[in-house]
């Protein structure tokens, strides 16, 4: 039962991993297009399902990496403004 258990984490755990990848290129997509705020709840969604999925460090980091670019593309046009 224990590794069913296990097997059943590591497979959500690694569905959350494509969920997180999928909602930053999406609010990538949209700071593009100028929805700075939608960009932003997306960003938020992907960024508290990162914090509670479980997965290798090196995922864990190109997520992270990926995370700080599309953070970087949703604050552009602020900074830009003042």
């Amino acid at each position: 039962m224990e590794t069913a258990l296990a097997r059943l984490r590591a497979k959500t755990d690694q569905e959350l991993c494509t969920l997180v990848a999928r909602q930053l290129h999406r609010s990538r997509k949209l700071a593009k297009r100028g929805a700075y705020s939608d960009a932003a709840k997306e960003f938020l969604t992907a960024r508290a399902l990162l914090s509670v999925a479980v997965i290798p460090a090196a995922e864990r980091a190109r997520l992270e990496l990926l995370m700080h670019e599309v953070r970087q593309t949703i604050e552009l046009p602020a900074t830009a403004v003042a």
